[in-house]
């Protein structure tokens, strides 16, 4: 049946905004260039310790060890790409292209496909039903859709066995469905430059491939599998919290269709402060460095409904509630959706808050 998702914001988003810009501190929203040198760092580690295990050949532990560096890297690149791409470190466009090469391209993920598929499609439809392609949709498309059948039983909380090894790949293998699947049919698409997206896939892919040779079968595993699985767990970890237990929503209200996580200080830091996703979203344009003013500002004036559980909290209910939503606000089993296997997104709200 139709689904018709609530629209659930009791206030104006723009007058929230226009709140936060009146009462904060005007340098809250201004660009961050000096936050671009920490490509520097992060790509030199990153080359580096894939080039010692290529070339030194270490014990597998030390491998090991350096691989999940190395990821911890990617996912770091990945972050600060995500935030060049949005505008908030640098305004001049190639420079952002370069920048969102550097962390998107391990990934296979093209920056062109990015900007469309993240900051257009995502940002301006977000958790609206089956026109975010982050979520995993409504009842009627599972239903009607075989490729939408598929990916749900991978999402955690299907209670798929394949479910268990999301965190490892989800990333990756999203951006390629995206690229190959969804901007085929998704309204939002249709400029995409598809051809240059599977270009800069293929060019990514083959690098990889390249270092899978150098290093050999056994090492390979080390300098390719472990950062890229590793990479893959960390961006996941806090995406798949994003969204996936917030109500649908027809207005885009961040507050009532996002949520942020409260993680590790350290790993705030290692992470260009990702874990502020609420604050990303009624700011995509602000860099993640000022993102704890706006989160300290809205648990003073909206902890009614602002949520930002414990990182390890949300994940685990991850696991604990279905992917699929019945209507705006209640997550179910696809297989059996009147079945016990439900959750209530206002009811996860209390106890995750």
């Amino acid at each position: 049946m139709p689904q018709s998702p609530a629209d659930t914001a009791p206030a104006s988003t723009e007058e929230l905004r226009r709140r936060l810009r009146t009462e904060l501190p005007e340098d809250t929203f201004a660009t961050q260039p000096q936050r671009a040198l920490w490509f520097i760092p992060l790509v030199a580690a990153a080359v580096g310790g894939i080039a010692t295990i290529v070339v030194a050949r270490p014990a597998w532990w030390v491998a090991l060890l350096i691989g999940l560096a190395v990821g911890q890297c990617l996912a770091a690149m990945g972050f600060l790409a995500h935030e060049v791409l949005h505008g908030s470190i640098v305004r001049t466009k190639w420079l952002q292209t370069v920048l969102g090469y550097l962390g998107f391209a391990p990934m296979l993920v093209s920056p062109t496909l990015w900007r469309t598929w993240h900051n257009q499609v995502h940002h301006g439809r977000t958790n609206q039903g089956n026109r975010d392609p982050d979520g995993f949709g409504t009842l009627e498309r599972y239903e009607k859709a075989p490729s939408t059948r598929f990916v749900a039983r991978l999402a955690p909380g299907s209670r798929h066995p394949m479910s268990y090894l999301f965190f490892g790949y989800w990333f990756t293998f999203h951006g390629q469905v995206v690229l190959w699947i969804q901007s085929r049919y998704m309204r939002g698409f249709r400029r995409l430059n598809r051809r240059r997206c599977a270009i800069d896939s293929v060019v990514s892919l083959a690098l990889w491939i390249a270092v899978a040779v150098l290093a050999g079968p056994f090492l390979a595993i080390f300098a390719v599998v472990v950062p890229l699985v590793s990479a893959n767990f960390i961006v996941m970890s806090y995406i798949a919290t994003n969204h996936f237990m917030r109500p649908l929503t027809k207005s885009n209200d961040p507050i009532e269709n996002s949520m942020s996580v409260t993680t590790l200080p350290v790993l705030d830091r290692l992470h260009f402060n990702f874990s502020h996703h609420v604050e990303h979203h009624l700011f995509p344009n602000m860099s993640g460095k000022h993102a704890p003013r706006v989160r300290a500002w809205l648990q003073e004036h909206e902890a009614d409904r602002y949520v930002s559980p414990a990182h390890w909290l949300a994940f685990s209910y991850l696991y604990r509630t279905p992917r699929v939503y019945l209507d705006a606000t209640t997550l179910c089993d696809p297989d059996d959706p009147q079945g016990d296997y439900r959750a209530d997104t206002r009811e996860l709200a209390e106890i995750l808050r």
